[in-house]
């Protein structure tokens, strides 16, 4: 290829380059002349390839972007190489764009200095930059706003904990200034029971009894539901008898349906597990309380028990108390409500039902926390069935009855007794020194009748303090407690610094905290202090005796042929 085509070639390629560049290259002199420009000049500003040679560069930049112009133009200039800067471009249709812009100063051929300038348009970079710093602001604005509200967040819970802790901290003092006179109340009235004679003033005795029960029964129910509320309620899983329970629960409450003239009917069909998985307290305390509103609410007629089983797969096998009775019955606007706090059937001041209406409501909240469900099906003026639904699972030990029906209770054949529990024909012998820590004066001496009844030697003291030194004492003598039974809430020093302090002595005596603090955490924190076990006030003889007879040695077991 000859020179002047290879020539023509280069200026060929030259012109198609400047022609699809996006970019436009205009040739400047410096005093801003234009003295040609590529093809882009028209699409991009407008001007088409003639208008634009006599132009001067100034006309088509704003007036701040003049300076920066001539800066740029001193710049390359003076260090003889590339220069650039951003300028603001006017169209020929009045719009205007940023571009950047960079200068090429040409080899001095000519008298004048002339150079080359490519101008990009930099508005969409630019556009997004701004975008992205808009971005970036806001993001920083919903960093603070997170923050803030995290702030609040925490505010608000650390509100919702105090408050949960005062509340918590009210039904624990509550708890113990009712429960303390309770004990007393309960506690001195089966005293007396005992030298009673006449049949009058055992009677007016019993009514104590049975109304102090009773109160003490609607104090449990108002803590119980709190307890649940706060999420400090403890279920204790374990293998349990649901006919032995349900057995029991019907030897409650048959002598008052006996009395009201009620046939209590039983109907075991299908098999029935022996044993299952849950909390035997709690099931027993939601029968009760089912059994008693049957009771209550029936003035003629039966109420008629039913247990049976059955299957909705492989992992679900339900267990179902049905409790029916012929009663007043419930009215279908009632039974939406029936499950509620305080709701009452008939909340009228002359009803004829007493009750605080906790007690369908707590046994609500116990079978969900079981993993059941309690259900009721009703018909004013003509009964109630309520349905208490447990998942089992499979069982392996079962009780095989089909469609079997007794009255007055389940028969001897149903009652299911834990294994290894069965009670013997033995009288068993304790003995022991107990020191007794209480600060009330009416608790020591009641309960200082029950362990003496117990053939115990009992000694008091009213405070940690004094049961400290007491303890010392006997300890130097020689005649060491073998049990102390310790009242946690006392002024001087508490039951729970007492039984630190013996515990940080190494002294390993049972201690046994009987308080009338009766939530989790009280349970919790007199374990965490050192106590080996714990009552709940008020505490009656039988289940003393069983605590006491569980830390003091055994003298003797003696075979009773009475």
């Amino acid at each position: 290829m000859s020179s002047s085509q290879t020539e023509y070639c280069r200026n060929h390629f030259s012109e198609q380059i400047l022609k699809f560049s996006i970019d436009i290259v205009v040739a400047i002199t410096e005093d801003g002349s234009i003295l040609m420009a590529s093809p882009s000049f028209e699409s991009a500003w407008g001007w088409n390839t003639e208008e634009s040679s006599g132009k001067n560069i100034f006309d088509l930049l704003t007036e701040a972007s003049r300076e920066s112009y001539l800066h740029c133009i001193s710049e390359c200039v003076v260090s003889g190489k590339s220069a650039t800067c951003e300028l603001v471009v006017k169209h020929k249709d009045h719009s205007s764009n940023l571009y950047e812009l960079t200068l090429h100063q040409l080899d001095e051929t000519y008298e004048d200095a002339q150079f080359i300038g490519v101008f990009r348009n930099i508005s969409e970079r630019f556009r997004y930059q701004n975008q992205q710093a808009e971005y970036l602001e806001r993001l920083k604005q919903t960093r603070r706003e997170l923050k803030r509200k995290e702030f609040e967040v925490k505010s608000a819970l650390s509100m919702v904990e105090q408050a949960n802790q005062a509340k918590s901290e009210f039904l624990s003092n509550m708890s113990h200034e009712i429960r303390t006179p309770m004990t007393a109340i309960i506690g001195y009235s089966e005293v007396l029971k005992e030298s009673i004679t006449q049949p009058e003033q055992h009677d007016l005795i019993e009514i104590i009894q049975r109304n102090g029960d009773h109160l003490l029964q609607v104090i449990n129910d108002i803590l119980d539901i709190s307890k649940i509320e706060l999420g400090q309620y403890e279920l204790r899983t374990e293998e349990c008898f649901p006919l032995k329970i349900l057995q029991d629960v019907i030897a409650s409450y048959q002598p008052k349906a006996a009395q009201k003239g009620l046939r209590l009917l039983t109907r075991i069909h299908e098999t029935i597990p022996a044993s299952i998985q849950s909390d035997p307290v709690r099931l027993k305390q939601v029968l009760d309380n089912l059994m008693s509103n049957a009771v209550k609410f029936t003035d003629h007629g039966s109420i008629s028990i039913e247990v049976r089983v059955f299957t909705r797969s492989n992992f679900e096998r339900l267990l179902q108390f049905n409790i029916a009775d012929t009663g007043i019955g419930i009215s279908q606007e009632n039974l939406r409500h029936i499950f509620d706090p305080f709701a009452q059937a008939d909340s009228s001041v002359s009803r004829p039902y007493s009750g605080t209406g906790l007690g369908l409501t707590l046994s609500h909240k116990l079978i969900e926390l079981l993993g059941g469900k309690l259900s009721v099906q009703s018909t004013l003026n003509q009964g109630s069935v309520f349905s208490v639904t447990l998942n089992v699972g499979n069982q392996t030990s079962e009780i095989q009855r089909t469609g079997s029906r007794t009255e007055s209770g389940i028969t001897n054949s149903l009652s299911q007794k834990s294994s290894g529990t069965e009670e013997g024909n033995y009288s068993v012998d304790i003995k022991g020194r107990v020191l007794l820590v209480d600060d009330t004066q009416e608790i020591l001496r009641l309960f200082s009748y029950m362990l003496t009844k117990m053939k115990l030697e009992v000694v008091t003291a009213s405070n940690g303090r004094e049961a400290i030194e007491k303890f010392q004492q006997a300890e130097g003598q020689g005649n060491p407690y073998d049990l102390i039974l310790m009242d946690m809430q006392m002024p001087v020093m508490d039951g729970y610094e007492a039984t630190r302090f013996l515990r940080s002595q190494n002294h390993q005596i049972p201690v046994i905290a009987i308080t009338a603090h009766t939530l989790i955490t009280d349970r919790e924190k007199c374990i965490a202090a050192g106590c080996s076990d714990y009552l709940g006030k008020p505490v009656k003889y039988d289940v003393l005796s069983e605590m006491v007879f569980r830390h003091l040695p055994v003298v003797s077991e003696i075979p009773n042929y009475s």
